[in-house]
């Protein structure tokens, strides 16, 4: 197994954006038990118990100095040596999203996963989750931000943003910068985190290619749970929900169009790629698709290629797979017009190809980035041209 670990690390592994931390904040604690203490008639107090991790992959060997409970908008604190807190004031019959996250020297950790809890309702328990599945779903802490200009009067559209294998969430936002187009475009942005595997590198359990190396936890289950709990919480457009994802993240982004063409209005893969095998690929509904990628990729080839023996399909393959499914009426198009994307390239490296009068809307583009590795120095436009593909193609 030692000799698949150095292969599987030698093909994928790159995807680290910036250098890791000398001290690193502690793994993110796990709500065990809540309780409803009635305080009146209609209100009571949560009294919340919480698990906490001190040692572990990703938790710095510093000491815990405190863990912050929230459930919607209320707060509570317990310092080290403490499991439980309480906070007050809720009325009865109300549904709350109580977290936890834990802090050491550096800093806070990743929040737990959400549990959903109704106020006055039996107390709740680890114990009572729905038990596991041969193909498991592993609940984990997302990050969500909300642009200023959010009301709930006016659905906005919501993004997910997944990241490549061996990297995650927060260092997938410090290469692309996507709050900074949400705020000023007005989408939520949600940012989650995959499973480690055996090897300690963060992954989407995507398709048989990447990264499902050593595990079968359920992502699709995961990431559709994710969009249930925004679609609960905010005002969602949903003719406007979308993926973008790097690497492994944009396999999943693909996975989570075949499976969830009814739900999601269109996708952005930059070096990803769909299945192989159309038949694979289960969507119902025309999704638009945009693709990205480098010619000079040498992890996901430009070109098509191989991970451990399982093949995956050339960036112009995904998009054409994509473009025979959507029913787009015209062949390949090239545009006229390039893109400057790509901070070490000079010039215009970025060409576009189009397949236009698509059903039902929505339209398919491949980008390529001529000469362009697997990891380029993105531009600072480069998030908002993508998010303008996506924008332009809501769900009909």
């Amino acid at each position: 197994m030692a000799a698949v670990f150095s292969v599987v690390a030698s093909v994928i592994v790159g995807h680290s954006y910036s250098g890791a931390a000398k001290i690193l904040p502690p793994t993110p604690p796990q709500i065990t038990r809540i309780d409803s203490i009635k305080k009146s008639k209609t209100k009571y107090d949560l009294q919340i118990y919480f698990s906490v991790a001190s040692t572990g992959n990703r938790t710095s060997k510093a000491s815990l100095i405190s863990t912050l409970v929230s459930a919607s908008g209320k707060r509570c604190s317990a310092n080290v040596g403490k499991q439980s807190c309480t906070i007050r004031g809720f009325s009865k019959n109300t549904t709350v999203n109580i977290s936890a996250k834990s802090k050491n020297v550096g800093g806070y950790g990743l929040p737990s996963s959400i549990v959903r809890y109704q106020v006055g309702s039996s107390s709740w328990t680890i114990a009572s989750r729905a038990p596991a599945t041969a193909t498991k779903v592993v609940l984990r802490p997302y990050s969500e931000f909300v642009p200023s200009s959010y009301s709930s009067k006016s659905p906005a559209p919501l993004v997910i943003a997944l990241h490549g294998y061996s990297s995650s969430a927060k260092q997938q936002e410090s290469y692309i910068n996507f709050k900074a187009v949400a705020e000023q475009r007005g989408f939520i942005l949600v940012s989650p985190d995959g499973t480690v595997d055996a090897t300690g590198n963060q992954f989407w359990n995507a398709t048989e290619v990447c990264c499902n190396f050593f595990s079968e936890v359920d992502d699709d289950a995961y990431l559709i749970s994710i969009l249930d709990d925004m679609e609960s919480k905010y005002s969602i457009d949903r003719q406007r929900i979308y993926f973008v994802g790097h690497s492994n993240g944009g396999f999943m982004s693909y996975r989570m169009a075949c499976k969830h063409s009814d739900r999601i209005a269109a996708i952005a893969s930059l070096a990803g790629a769909t299945f192989l095998n159309s038949s694979d690929c289960a969507a119902k509904n025309p999704v638009s698709v945009l693709q990205i990628h480098g010619t000079s990729d040498a992890t996901i080839l430009y070109n098509g290629g191989a991970i451990l023996g399982k093949q995956y399909p050339s960036a112009t393959a995904s998009t054409a797979q994509w473009a025979t499914f959507n029913r787009c009426s015209n062949n390949a198009t090239p545009r006229a017009d390039k893109l400057d994307l790509v901070t070490t390239i000079a010039g215009s490296e970025t060409s576009i190809t189009s397949w236009n009068n698509c059903r039902n809307g929505t339209k398919v583009e491949l980008w390529t980035l001529d000469q362009a590795g697997h990891v380029p120095a993105l531009s600072t436009t480069f998030a908002s041209k993508v998010y303008d593909f996506l924008a332009s193609h809501p769900k009909s």
